[in-house]
């Protein structure tokens, strides 16, 4: 199976289960991936994050049952395992922009319908032929700097981490890490949880027995064999796109299976070269 096939069965699923209490993370397991590599392949093919999918999925059954059947407001809201009639109410409304009541009264509905997988399966969302792979295996090594929690929900990422990237460069962050080994700076990507919630830690390789001063984090990346892409330019959207050619395109073509460690962003002095750019973004392959 390939990683659409993977995003089938998460569809299947989702279709099959509206009306039980299903979560992100039961979606996630029935489609045989772990959940912060789903939830972005996911993504990145659909252009949906599954907990948005799900959510549009659900509230779309509800507003055909708003219109062609009698239930009262408050059945429907139990049946799609909303915990309150006012979580449904607010749900409809970001959703509607109106009430279920007054959209009851409405002349249509416009259905969010079920994905169909196969014709994404020859799409090429993101033009990576200028970035540029190879294979690394590198032994355990400890990253010491700050942390910031983001989430992929509503794209804030994509916000955040540059932010929190000219924060940590603008202040000098970087001196205040003791037994630095080289001057690269690393952006990890850890900790994430089913509403796509993750840690961004930013920081510097440096030896284990490093003490930890006030304010900052060791973080231990375990022994692990990457595919290394070598993405050209140094502004935010070269680097995005990076990222977005990898989970939305190359992943789910390639016969490479993903291995559950974090993956991460390496800039060096290539960085802030006048004539050619470029970073590195390293994903752990199995």
């Amino acid at each position: 199976m390939d990683y659409y096939d993977h995003i089938q069965l998460a569809i299947n699923f989702i279709e099959k289960h509206l009306t039980e209490n299903i979560t992100v993370e039961d979606v996630s397991k029935n489609a045989f991936q772990s959940r912060w590599h789903f939830q972005r392949i996911f993504r990145y093919v659909t252009g949906y994050s599954v907990y948005t999918y799900l959510k549009k999925r659900r509230l779309t059954e509800a507003g055909n049952d708003l219109i062609l059947g009698k239930d009262k407001i408050i059945d429907i809201a139990f049946k799609y395992h909303y915990a309150t009639p006012e979580s449904f109410l607010r749900a409809f409304r970001t959703e509607y922009g109106m009430n279920p009541s007054d959209y009851r009264k409405e002349l249509e509905h416009r259905n969010f319908g079920k994905l169909e997988i196969e014709p994404l399966r020859d799409g090429i969302r993101i033009d990576g032929s200028q970035i540029k792979t190879h294979i690394v295996t590198k032994n355990e090594f400890f990253l010491m700097g700050k942390v910031h929690r983001t989430t992929m929900q509503k794209c804030q990422n994509e916000i955040d981490i540059p932010k929190f990237w000219g924060e940590f460069i603008g202040n000098g962050l970087m001196n205040g890490i003791p037994n630095r080994m080289g001057d690269s700076l690393l952006g990890i990507y850890t900790n994430w949880d089913y509403a796509e919630n993750f840690d961004v830690l930013i920081g510097s390789v440096v030896r284990k027995e490093s003490e930890v001063p006030p304010g900052f984090v060791l973080h231990r990346m375990k022994p692990a064999k990457y595919m290394v892409f070598t993405v050209p330019g140094n502004q935010n959207h070269d680097i995005l796109n990076g990222w977005k050619y990898i989970y939305g395109t190359w992943m789910p073509n390639t016969g490479f299976e993903r291995e559950f460690s974090d993956d991460f962003d390496l800039f060096d002095d290539r960085f802030q070269s006048e004539t050619k750019p470029e970073s590195e973004i390293y994903i752990p392959i199995k």
